[in-house]
């Protein structure tokens, strides 16, 4: 999962959304993170908790499979994340009764008011994740494809990302389908384990 979807599993527990949402840029042990408050160290934890849990999914396994099967091969489950992000906005009233602009609302407040906590990497991509109104861009298939780009960019090795929305297109309804089912796992999953942490 990208940015998005990581909010959205933490939308209940708004405390944890900054965590959750820097939690890339902790890198290492987490014992080493035992300064920061509660609330940012269950953000990370949770964040490690949906990494992992993605990138065993079998869904998102047969995701990336389809990428590499055109010959994408290192950014295949990157493009299965932002892609994921896509999903969830395209169809938000599923999975929320309030509005996206108003959960983006909620995403800026809890980090801004916890940004003195996190890493000062994310701080700058979060600066420029503003600036640009990159949340804004996931709902459809241009603003995907600016993303994309944005992101083959950062990666700093030649890649297929803007490859991977052609794929997209064409094999939308079976990619979906998966998206679908690993949402329903996800939440049931990701619920009882923020359950435990906090």
């Amino acid at each position: 999962m990208n940015f998005i979807g990581h909010a959205y599993i933490a939308r209940n527990q708004p405390q944890l959304i900054a965590g959750n949402f820097a939690g890339d840029s902790y890198k290492g042990n987490l014992d080493k993170f035992t300064y920061l408050p509660d609330h940012i160290q269950q953000g990370i934890h949770l964040h490690r908790f949906i990494d992992n849990f993605t990138d065993t999914s079998a869904r998102i396994k047969s995701v990336g499979k389809i990428f590499q099967n055109e010959g994408v091969t290192k950014v295949a489950f990157i493009a299965s994340d932002i892609l994921l992000d896509h999903y969830i906005i395209k169809n938000w009233s599923d999975y929320s009764n309030e509005t996206y602009a108003d959960f983006i609302q909620i995403i800026y407040k809890e980090t801004d008011k916890n940004l003195i906590y996190l890493e000062e990497e994310f701080c700058f991509l979060y600066r420029k994740l503003k600036q640009y109104k990159w949340l804004y861009q996931y709902d459809t298939e241009e603003g995907i494809e600016m993303i994309l780009w944005q992101f083959s960019r950062r990666l700093g090795f030649k890649n297929d990302l803007l490859k991977c929305m052609e794929i997209y297109k064409r094999e939308k309804d079976t990619i979906d389908q998966h998206f679908k089912i690993f949402m329903d796992e996800i939440l049931m999953n990701s619920k009882r384990y923020i359950d435990d942490l906090i």
